[in-house]
């Protein structure tokens, strides 16, 4: 009996919590340092969710280890709905398969909430490598071994992981050039020091828009406003490079249903604001929204391909 009272005091109290949530500040933690797209787009969803829950939401950046410090903050906080993560795969999905010491798992610290946004990557060639099409740049790098050259911002990201993820697909043979950053990325490509390389296509733009390279396809599953006229590499007959560097809104595993579903349910009307729309799309960013436990799910298959395609490649972290 005593078992069953305590049980229903802690629902009651559970409740109570949850109905007079929020009454002060919440705090989200971005995993990335001030003016950058995704702090642009934490201070972009602060604001308007915030409005919404008549409390302040109130950005932390918090940078370091590639977001995992972020992370780790979040997943070992108190699961009140008072703090919330700026997640991505890069500290998500990626991180834990790359780097074993982490002391969270993508799914049993957090509670994701939902998902914001997705931000197709783009290949693109000099214009001097005679490749136009996804064909053309398999069957080059064949005829050609040792040839091509792809660049990445670095061992264990995004473009990283695509490249190994397209070369696994396709049988291409490309090498792997590593730097530290897009910048000097981009310098070497428009140099031909290397021949390829994934970015996103907000950063590909200005540089394809005036033919000084040229985007081969967008791994979005279907075609990118920012970039109309590139086909999808479904389209080009590759299937299973649907990649985006996805971006949504977590928590810390057991914080309360009712609060992620006032969260959820604000952030997926605030995602519907044509003003929202409409920034976002200038940084080449698609917004996504949906249910809680379908952000799960994707997180879920995001962390098992990517943990797969780890081990079978041995990746290792820079």
């Amino acid at each position: 009996m005593r078992l069953v009272l305590a049980c229903l005091a802690f629902l009651v109290t559970t409740a109570a919590h949850a109905q007079a949530w929020p009454d002060r500040a919440v705090h989200l933690i971005v995993p990335f340092t001030p003016g950058g797209a995704q702090d642009v787009i934490a201070r972009l969803v602060a604001d308007k969710l915030g409005a919404a829950l008549r409390q302040p939401v109130v950005v932390e950046n918090k940078a370091g280890a590639g977001g995992v410090i972020a992370a780790q903050e979040v997943a070992r906080a108190a699961p009140d709905g008072y703090t919330l993560l700026l997640s991505t795969g890069a500290q998500i999905t990626i991180a834990p398969s790359l780097q074993r010491q982490l002391t969270y798992d993508p799914v049993r610290d957090f509670t994701h909430v939902v998902h914001l946004l997705d931000t197709p990557l783009v290949l693109l060639a000099n214009p001097d490598v005679p490749v136009k099409t996804v064909k053309d740049v398999v069957d080059y790098s064949k005829a050609h071994q040792g040839r091509l050259n792809c660049a990445s911002t670095g061992n264990g990201t995004y473009t990283h992981l695509t490249l190994e993820l397209f070369k696994s697909i396709t049988g291409a043979d490309i090498t792997h050039v590593p730097y530290k950053g897009a910048a000097p990325a981009f310098t070497d490509l428009m140099a031909k020091q290397v021949q390829l390389m994934f970015t996103s296509t907000a950063s590909a733009q200005p540089y394809t828009s005036t033919s000084r390279l040229r985007a081969i396809a967008v791994t979005s599953s279907k075609r990118t406003s920012m970039l109309p006229d590139v086909p999808t590499f479904a389209e080009a007959g590759v299937a299973g490079l649907d990649v985006s560097v996805w971006i949504g809104i977590s928590a810390p595993a057991k914080t309360p249903a009712a609060i992620i579903e006032r969260l959820n349910t604000e952030i997926n009307r605030l995602l519907k604001d044509k003003d929202v729309q409409a920034r976002l799309a200038q940084l080449g960013a698609e917004p996504a929204g949906g249910t809680a436990a379908q952000f799960t799910a994707m997180v879920q298959a995001d962390a098992q391909r990517w943990g797969e395609l780890i081990r079978k490649t041995g990746i290792k972290a820079e």
